[in-house]
Order: C-alpha cells, then structure tokens, then sequence
C-alpha cells in the first residue's frame, strides 16, 4: 500500500502525484490520508514560482475517479492513522512539521525541490540561483530534522541558453513529481546516505535578494544561441 499524505483541500501537487501514481502498471493500493486544511497568512514573495492552480474538485471526487482511498484525520491522528493503515510507504503529498513518531515508525518519503545538503529549508530554487549551489531536485527519508534525512535520489535540473526563473521553476516541479513517484521502486536499492548538515536552514528569501533573482540567472545559464536551438 501507498499512502500520500496531504491537505483535505485541492491541491495541485497532490493531484499531479495521484495522477502518476495511477498510471503505474502494479495494482498498489493508493490511500490518501488527508489533514486538515489551514489558510495561511504571512509573508509575500515578490517572484511567485509555484503559482500553480489546482483543478477545482474535491478531494473525495478527485481520489474516487483515481481509484484511491480518502482517509480524512486531524493533525493529532495522523500517527494512531498510519499504524492502522500499516503503508509500505508514506508519500508528503503537502503537509507540515511532523510529529516525531510518524517519522520515527513508518518509511516516509520526501520530494525536497534543492539538492542537498546545499539548500535545506524554504525557498530553496531561489536560495540556489541566489548562491550559485546547484539547482535540483532530492527525493529523501523524512527525518527530526528538516531535509536532513538518507538520500534516495537526487537530480538535477538542466538549464538551457532560452531559460526563465519560471520555466528553470517549472522544469524542477515537473522532476519533483516523478521522482517522488518513483520513489515507490527507487527506495529497495537506495544508498540512504546522510546528506550532511553545514548548511543552513533557509527561511523565506527577503525581498531585497529575490529583486537579484534574475541577474543572478542570467548569469548560471549555459552559453548558447537561442535563435539556433530554436530552428532546430
């Protein structure tokens, strides 16, 4: 069984994870174990680069249609949830800090849009512009500590001459699905390597840095001639 956990709420990743996972060709057993949803309110990017929109259906329709399960429990439950459900492997579809003995008792999997140990923490494709680390995807045990757990895979994102920070976003979204649904059969021959802590936690990238954000692109991008690879 494969379990996803997420918000009872539409939510973009959640669904485009579902969607791969359904077009396997094993006949796992998918349950959607779903927390409840909280609107948060804070800070503000300047450069959005998940601004994705969600296709307007109710969990339970959206899982019904896949095949999969809806399991609906609060966020004190999701521990007592998952040892009744006893999952092979537990998928972050979206959900928060959690609690020590989820982590601790059950193989759970996230998909971390940087390439550890450079970027930990949020914001981490505009920390990696912004520091010139590489610009990836690691798909990864949860752990205590945040993007701290064994590696299971990592990946970069090419870069092309052409490229925008949206279309650089873009690519590295479309690679954090599939290597988190691929994580179902990546995770039997994994190394499960520490990926090391020098690195800070990064919070939220202020405003004054991501105004750099561009420039700091423009400037990692492989040379080339756009006209060129266009015409091709």
């Amino acid at each position: 069984m494969i379990t996803i956990l997420t918000y009872d709420h539409p939510h973009r990743k959640t669904q485009d994870l579902l969607l791969r996972l359904a077009m396997r060709n094993d006949e796992q057993d998918i349950v959607v174990l779903a927390t409840p949803w909280t609107e948060r309110k804070g800070f503000v990017p300047l450069v959005a680069h998940r601004a994705f929109t969600p296709l307007n259906v109710d969990l339970l329709g959206f899982c019904s249609k896949l095949g999969a399960r809806l399991v609906r429990v609060d966020n004190t439950s999701i521990g007592d949830a998952l040892s009744d459900l006893a999952p092979e492997i537990v998928l972050i579809g979206g959900a928060g800090i959690l609690p020590r003995d989820v982590v601790n008792s059950h193989t759970v999997v996230n998909a971390h849009p940087g390439y550890l140990p450079y970027e930990r923490g949020l914001d981490a494709l505009k920390w990696a512009i912004y520091e010139g680390h590489p610009i990836g995807v690691t798909t990864h045990l949860a752990v205590e500590e945040a993007d701290s757990g064994p590696l299971i895979r990592q990946q970069l994102v090419p870069l092309e001459p052409w490229d925008t920070f949206h279309s650089v976003a873009l690519r590295q979204y479309d690679i954090e699905i599939r290597m988190l649904a691929e994580a179902v059969d990546d995770i039997v021959d994994a190394p499960l390597t520490l990926p090391g802590t020098e690195y800070p936690i990064h919070r939220r990238m202020p405003h004054r840095l991501e105004k750099l954000l561009f420039e700091r692109l423009s400037a990692i991008l492989p040379e080339g001639n756009v006209d060129e690879k266009i015409q091709r």
